[in-house]
């Protein structure tokens, strides 16, 4: 809590050697005294959030001031950092320049002891495209690379010209992405008191740009993300009646990416006891498997590598949601699941998806993961719609 004094302006009749001569008037003196107080609290500065500070405060740590805050005593105090800062100030952007050219890193440390996780806001997020080349690389079997004759495997959806990273020592990483990542988000929670965000940008034919607002979160904030969550969803993030959307990294550039341990995280709402997911359009589900075949359904092919992995149809890329059921309540036996065009409850009868139909779960906490390897199978990535990822409806009730 910082103090703003404010002074009421006096006129005396006499000097100040009057003054300090007569002690019952210094009490009088004092009480003319007007003490405001005000919290150090995210504020609105218009184009950016930043933080209530005063206006001697806000100039001494080097920040903008942006706007008025606590009822006028104080100003909204934001900060923008970019390549090679290290910063400790809440609700701080890191924003590129546009010279970026190869390795772009700053440090983010806690603003204070409590602190233990923050949140990163991809307000602008746009770098290179995963690899797309379908060329045959390796040979794979149960995800390794092998001298032996096995599944040709291919790079296509790795973070090859640019990548973004977080370097979290002593605590969980969130998957590296790339690609076009504009309105994402991304939890961390902390392991050390600082850790490191990362643009490296190879020389790819985009110029790389992004915006990131670095939230950090105390211990007693009412809505930490459950630990190990890579995203999370709750009410502010959902309309009305509780309905909401999720989708995999670099959904909007057409193509899933590999290495991804994507926990999305849906807060169970008051009196809420099951979440359905259904597709707006049946293409906006698209993780390997068959090109135009009803999606696959049993753990053998999603999710997890058989003997022979990548061969005969088993893939490591798939959508995890426990104990799925039918909007009815009828149980599909089902956790895994992959493929192409469509996310429903069809699945159980293996006929192609139609967008609309619901697939259900009682299962709480709320929590839908994606998982991806290091490899595309050859024949898999041919077409282009194929394996853009997921962009999934939800809805509690």
């Amino acid at each position: 809590m910082k103090y703003l004094i404010a002074l009421a302006v006096l006129f005396f009749a006499y000097n100040v050697t009057a003054i300090e001569s007569e002690p019952k008037r210094d009490a009088k003196f004092l009480s003319m005294f007007n003490i405001v107080r005000f919290p150090n609290d995210a504020c609105d500065g218009g184009s950016r959030n930043g933080t209530c500070y005063t206006k001697e405060e806000c100039s001494n740590k080097g920040g903008t001031e942006d706007g008025d805050c606590a009822q006028g005593y104080g100003v909204c105090c934001t900060f923008v950092s970019n390549c090679g800062a290290s910063l400790s100030e809440n609700n701080t952007y890191f924003e590129s320049t546009g010279d970026e050219k190869s390795h772009c890193s700053i440090q983010v440390c806690k603003a204070s002891s409590t602190i233990v996780q923050l949140r990163l806001d991809f307000v602008d997020f746009v770098i290179n495209q995963p690899e797309t080349s379908i060329t045959t690389v390796a040979y794979v079997a149960g995800g390794v690379v092998t001298t032996f004759t096995a599944k040709t495997a291919s790079e296509a959806t790795r973070c090859l010209t640019d990548v973004f990273s977080v370097s979290n020592p002593g605590g969980p990483s969130p998957p590296q992405i790339c690609g076009n990542n504009v309105d994402e988000h991304m939890y961390v929670d902390m392991g050390a008191d600082c850790i490191d965000l990362t643009m490296q940008l190879g020389t790819g034919t985009l110029d790389a740009k992004w915006n990131i607002r670095v939230t950090q979160y105390e211990a007693t904030y009412d809505n930490l993300a459950p630990f190990g969550c890579t995203q999370y969803f709750w009410k502010q993030d959902s309309d009305s009646d509780g309905k909401g959307t999720i989708q995999s990294y670099n959904y909007s550039g057409d193509k899933h990416l590999a290495d991804q341990d994507q926990v999305i995280c849906i807060r169970r709402e008051d009196d809420k006891t099951k979440i359905c997911y259904s597709t707006t359009n049946k293409e906006d589900f698209s993780i390997s498997g068959a090109g135009a075949a009803p999606m696959w359904y049993n753990k053998k092919s999603c999710g997890g590598y058989a003997a022979t992995a990548m061969a005969g149809g088993t893939y490591r890329d798939a959508l995890l949601i426990r104990s799925l059921a039918k909007e009815a309540g009828t149980a599909l036996g089902i956790s895994n699941l992959c493929g192409q065009y469509g996310l429903d409850s069809a699945v159980a009868s293996g006929t192609v998806a139609t967008a609309g139909n619901k697939i259900c779960s009682s299962a709480v906490p709320f929590v839908v993961t994606f998982t991806s390897d290091s490899w595309e199978a050859e024949t898999e990535h041919a077409a282009t719609t194929d394996n853009k990822g997921f962009k999934i409806n939800y809805e509690q009730s």
